[in-house]
């Protein structure tokens, strides 16, 4: 059935079933929940895990499915290339082209050339970095970065592009990288779900013992992980960590197993696989605190999930997030001896303290009142560049 929506064609690296890429799937997932009902949306992406590079089960290769409330298009290696895409673009009928990486050859550089040149596509293009500008991320191979960014503004690409940043940090990030000459910059936050059924008398008395810790996020040099484990090396206090997540880097988990050999006696280790989306929130609600040293996140679905389940966090300063008056979330600056400060001080809390951080972090949750803005914000976004308006 034909409607009158405007159609926003998605470029993504990895979409649904794939998880193992972390918050980028989650983001466009609940902007297609979230906006469908106002544009019609089609996602172009791989055919496979992001990890595994299993290729998906009960999918269709290089033509249009029905996936949840968006349209998607799970592309082959055979059409991973430049004649290809092209021709994708020019077929797919759209109104804006939406490109969700930057530092991605085939699903950001290539579909953004293409843009550029309005006999080929003539619609406006939109850039949501995903918080691949941040500080921290931007230095993890940074001589290829950096190239490519030269390439970037040689080719004059940054003057026909609208950007979206998901907070003010973001933005900041991009004019950094980008420079002065960037403009178009508008702050649309990641949507999220809807906050529902949360009742602190719900919540559930841990079981009694040392304090237990969390990491939970891909294996990779951004999240950090490293940086934990080197202050674990140097408490003193018994407690029980936890690693959970996918190994997406086995060069930096060999590192990480190195100073997991070198932990004291006194912390007891556990490292598990990957787990099931759907099983995220029953794995927070076994721990009392879950550290976060991110060197950068532009939201943080984790962060999310975990405050749902009344499990405080321990994040640093390289998100949105922030610490407040209720508590359930502290930021830290990546500075060691914090973090080993921190770490210490919550291993002496007893069981009655640990409960009431509980509540503290369902009471943070529970006011998070950013949802209803964001959404009017994206709507706001898409609209005033479908009006041809100029929204810097």
């Amino acid at each position: 059935m034909k409607t009158n929506k405007k159609i926003i064609l998605c470029f993504i690296g990895y979409y649904l079933p794939d998880y193992n890429s972390g918050g980028p799937v989650r983001s466009i997932e609940n902007f297609v929940n979230q906006l469908s009902c106002e544009f019609d949306i089609k996602i172009v992406c791989n055919n496979h895990d992001s990890l595994k590079k299993t290729v998906f089960e009960g999918v269709f290769n290089d033509t249009w499915q029905k996936v949840g409330n968006a349209s998607v298009y799970y592309v082959s290696k055979k059409t991973l290339k430049l004649k290809e895409i092209k021709k994708l673009i020019n077929d797919t009928k759209h109104d804006i082209l939406y490109v969700n990486s930057f530092f991605s050859y085939h699903f950001s550089l290539i579909p953004i050339i293409l843009s550029s040149f309005k006999n080929l596509s003539d619609v406006p293009c939109i850039i949501a970095p995903r918080g691949e500008f941040s500080s921290g991320a931007i230095k993890i191979k940074f001589l290829k970065k950096k190239l490519y960014l030269i390439i970037f503004k040689l080719l004059g690409l940054h003057k026909s592009v609208f950007w979206q940043a998901t907070s003010d940090l973001e933005k900041k990030d991009i004019k950094r990288e980008i420079g002065n000459i960037v403009k178009n910059i508008h702050i649309a936050p990641n949507l999220t779900l809807p906050i529902d059924n949360i009742n602190l008398k719900n919540i559930r008395r841990r079981k009694q013992g040392k304090l237990r810790i969390i990491f939970l996020s891909r294996i990779s040099p951004k999240k950090n992980l490293d940086f934990i484990l080197k202050e674990l090396i140097k408490i003193k206090v018994p407690l029980e960590f936890a690693i959970y997540g996918p190994k997406s880097d086995l060069k930096y988990w060999k590192r990480c197993l190195n100073l997991i050999n070198k932990l004291p006696s006194n912390v007891q280790i556990i490292v598990n696989e990957e787990i099931p989306n759907n099983q995220v929130q029953n794995i927070f609600e076994n721990y009392d605190l879950f550290v976060f040293p991110t060197l950068g996140e532009n939201f943080g679905h984790v962060i999310f999930e975990c405050l749902k389940t009344g499990t405080p966090v321990l994040v640093s300063d390289q998100t949105p997030w922030k610490s407040n008056e209720i508590g359930g979330l502290q930021t830290l600056s990546l500075n060691e001896s914090q973090w080993t400060d921190a770490i210490t001080e919550w291993s002496k809390f007893d069981d009655d303290k640990l409960f009431e951080t509980r509540k503290e972090a369902l009471e943070y949750i529970s006011n998070y009142t950013n949802n209803s803005i964001a959404l009017e914000q994206n709507k706001k976004l898409f609209n005033s560049i479908l009006n041809n308006k100029n929204i810097i």
